[in-house]
């Protein structure tokens, strides 16, 4: 198998079929709280994006290069992942207030609470702590370049998933919905069929 195949299908698995949001169920909290208007949906998924790669590029180098030899990894790799995500944020969230006002107010409490989505701190440490899910990729014992195709493959699954659950709601809202199925109830509804949809893919390779 040349390198190129394997790095798309590393790509493909991270966002299809071990799809951080519908297949493995993690951060659905912003899920469900951001993808109520399509707008929100589109300036999260590119925080997510930007925030989750870059997370996972300097987590890796921190567990490779700091962390492991000094024989502290397994100590301090959570605090010191989350710190290099709140930095990340931090700049994020400046970038957004002032290129864009309106989307900052729209994103509201969920563009700081990036910091403490598990989807990001999930796929730094997938990629990055050898041996943490024994049945996933990490297992793997992945290079840096390994894992930022894993981490964009993650990142790009969750986007594409998020913002197509926006367009969902945002035509459920018009829909003949009963009145006691409206807001939370039809949109748990509809994610239980997306991800039934998303399990289709289950089996296809493995990472």
């Amino acid at each position: 198998m040349s390198e190129l195949w394997r790095y798309f299908l590393l790509f493909l698995g991270a966002a299809l079929v071990y799809n951080i949001l519908l297949i493995r169920f993690i951060a659905l909290c912003p899920f469900f709280g951001i993808s109520n208007r399509m707008e929100t949906s589109i300036g999260m998924s590119i925080s997510v994006i930007f925030v989750m790669v870059m997370a996972t590029s300097v987590s890796w180098l921190a567990w490779n290069y700091a962390l492991e030899p000094l024989g502290v990894g397994e100590f301090l790799y959570i605090p010191s992942f989350i710190l290099v995500i709140a930095s990340l944020v931090q700049f994020v969230e400046m970038v957004i207030k002032k290129a864009s006002p309106p989307l900052y107010k729209a994103m509201g409490i969920y563009l700081p609470l990036i910091t403490t989505n598990c989807a990001v701190l999930a796929a730094a440490t997938e990629s990055v702590k050898p041996g943490f899910f024994t049945k996933l990729n990490i297992a793997y014992h992945y290079g840096f370049l390994e894992s930022v195709i894993y981490t964009m493959g993650v990142a790009v699954g969750f986007s594409a998933v998020l913002i197509v659950f926006a367009a969902m709601r945002e035509r459920i809202e018009l829909a003949p919905v009963p009145k006691f199925f409206r807001g939370v109830p039809i949109a748990f509804m509809a994610a239980a069929l997306f991800s039934l949809a998303f399990m289709g893919f289950a089996g296809m390779f493995k990472l």
